[in-house]
């Protein structure tokens, strides 16, 4: 879940003309959806808080401040713990039923923005804990009995044999000169000498041990399988990853797992934010290229196909990079080593 809160609270999310496509910065709802929507959260805060609960609870309910029919001024995420129920009326309108302080309030579905994961009665986000929770708990029982299985002493590193019964007394004397001797990190691979006839042995791992930790990775894959996360990035898995494994993972991830949160959040965001007229002149975009930060050679090189394509021209992709623009940086035209000038009609033969 904290790999999925941090991807999404790291992009940016825009509003976008309908138009001219250029960003609406000087919108009032601009600055609360891309930089602050309220004076003690950023927008990191704001959109990592909304997919974490969407991940544990299936719903993140966001309270408008303002008067009705004005501008929101403010975006205040309520606790899913206030929220009792969502009441749907015979008209299709919504009522959330809050709890404040010690009494519940009813707030019209109007001045509530609501964030949905999965639902089966389009009213209320399915709790995906919930519903695997026989996974997550087999998941949580076996860490918890690894935990008493080693802290209890049941899977000693090795086992000393004497061939005679010794006395309370030899017994501690025998196994305090072989634990000052033999036992730390400090002293491994140290010559160990015994006599007396003992004998030693090393316990393998059995059977048992092995099927344990085999419950272990598929539990562990079973979760990250709920919330669709390679094992990769939570340095999980029995294979080291190679590049092109990762970097199929992470597109994978980026697609299947990230962009469908991203569409259903930009979905929200104009049903609850926009009014129907304002639905017609701008709509809400989360910028994907914010994964592409740290990796400056796709960058370049996608710049460098979408110059060539004449799908942007070198200043848009300095802007993109937050740089300054240049004279004659507008212009869209094929950027290649070498340029083949037109012919004349008559093929360049003289007369």
């Amino acid at each position: 879940m904290r790999v999925r809160a941090f991807t999404i609270a790291m992009l940016p999310c825009h509003l976008i003309e309908v138009g001219t496509k250029a960003r609406a910065t000087n919108y009032q709802l601009y600055e609360q959806l891309h930089d602050q929507p309220n004076p003690w959260m950023t927008a990191w805060d704001f959109w990592g808080m909304c997919e974490a609960h969407v991940c544990l609870r299936g719903n993140f309910y966001v309270y408008k401040v303002g008067l009705p029919g004005r501008p929101v001024q403010m975006l205040v995420p309520l606790s899913g713990d206030r929220v009792q129920r969502v009441e749907q009326h015979e008209d299709y309108t919504l009522t959330y039923h809050v709890r404040v302080g010690g009494e519940v309030v009813l707030i019209p579905g109007e001045r509530i923005m609501h964030f949905r994961g999965l639902t089966l009665d389009g009213v209320n986000g399915v709790n995906p804990i919930e519903y695997a929770r026989e996974t997550i708990g087999l998941g949580m029982a076996s860490t918890e009995f690894l935990g008493r299985y080693f802290g209890r002493g049941l899977h000693p590193g090795a086992v000393i044999k004497h061939p005679m019964s010794l006395s309370t007394q030899a017994h501690a004397n025998l196994k305090q000169a072989l634990t000052e001797k033999y036992a730390g990190l400090g002293k491994t691979h140290e010559l160990m000498l015994i006599d007396e006839g003992m004998d030693i042995e090393f316990p393998k791992v059995t059977l048992v041990d092995a099927q344990f930790l085999d419950q272990m990775k598929f539990s562990e894959a079973q979760v990250c399988g709920l919330f669709r996360v390679p094992l990769m990035l939570i340095q999980s898995g029995d294979k080291a990853p190679t590049y092109a494994s990762a970097e199929e993972f992470t597109r994978s991830f980026a697609m299947f797992g990230i962009t469908p949160d991203v569409v259903n959040y930009e979905k929200v965001i104009r049903r609850d934010l926009l009014s129907p007229e304002e639905r017609k002149l701008y709509y809400p975009k989360f910028s994907l290229d914010a994964l592409q930060r740290a990796n400056f050679l796709d960058r370049m090189q996608g710049y460098q196909i979408g110059v060539n394509a004449e799908i942007i021209n070198p200043n848009e992709a300095r802007e993109l990079e937050d740089k300054p623009p240049y004279a004659g940086g507008n212009t869209y035209r094929t950027r290649t080593s070498t340029v083949k000038e037109a012919k004349p009609p008559d093929g360049g033969k003289k007369r």
